[in-house]
């Protein structure tokens, strides 16, 4: 029974229902084809542990478990701007991320870093690589695992001085010792948005290269929709990133 309150002239009703993140169907034939399995790829030998150690967790995870530490349960959640669960019977813990672009935000005593597009212009790579173990540093004394780091691509981009710039080779040349700084600090690095939200198809994966080579822990799938999702997307996921480029996490 649908009730409708009359007071004076107005009439409420209830809303009509929509779905959340309504997403058009794609058409037949314009969709990614799949590409499974997703492959080990990679160089980095250190790997091939971390593979037979979370293939032994996984084993013994239940599936709520499962679904607990690969979902997130919150946002903008005072130091952590998401975060993940845990299963602690199993020794893993919940996850805090956060971005970065000048420190640590929501929280008090910390320090304001120059932002990723000023240190660009510098071209010094031990500056990068330092600024990328002291903002890490403060990252882990706050309690936070996570170190999220946007990729920019073009210049009227509202967020794109958080990265170094709409230039692939300066966001190469800025993001590697970044990352490598950043993991001296047992703080996951991520880059972002895998590929871009933008409209490109095969020219823009190749400045998430240099990320992944020097052994960037995390990689955030974009919010854009070509053919499918990108976190849906087999050939975006496990073509490109996993076994072109060797991303290994």
């Amino acid at each position: 029974m649908t009730l409708h309150v009359a007071i004076q002239n107005w009439v409420i009703a209830p809303p009509k229902v929509r779905r959340v993140c309504e997403t058009p169907r794609v058409k037949d034939g314009d969709a990614a084809p799949p590409y499974y399995p997703a492959p080990h790829g990679g160089w980095i030998t250190e790997w091939s542990e971390s593979y037979r150690t979370a293939a032994l967790l996984a084993a013994n995870l239940t599936l709520a478990e499962k679904m607990n530490i690969t979902c997130g349960n919150g946002y903008d959640m005072e130091r952590c701007d998401g975060n993940m669960g845990s299963a602690l019977q199993l020794g893993i813990p919940q996850l805090c991320l956060q971005d970065s672009p000048l420190g640590i935000p929501n929280s008090d005593q910390n320090t304001a870093f120059p932002a990723d597009i000023t240190v660009r212009v510098t071209w010094d790579k031990s500056l990068m690589h330092a600024r990328g173990v002291a903002v890490s540093k403060e990252f882990w004394g706050k309690g936070i695992n996570v170190h999220l780091g946007p990729i920019g691509r073009k210049p009227r981009g509202g967020r794109g001085w958080e990265g170094f710039g709409a230039d692939p080779v300066r966001q190469a040349v800025g993001g590697a010792p970044t990352i490598k700084g950043a993991q001296e600090q047992a703080v996951i690095a991520t880059i972002k948005h895998s590929i871009l939200n933008e409209q490109e198809m095969y020219r823009i994966y190749n400045l998430f290269a240099e990320g992944v080579k020097a052994g960037v822990g995390s990689v955030m799938a974009a919010y854009s929709t070509v053919g499918s999702a990108c976190s849906q997307n087999g050939y975006l996921m496990n073509g490109i990133l996993k076994d072109k480029l060797g991303f290994q996490g």
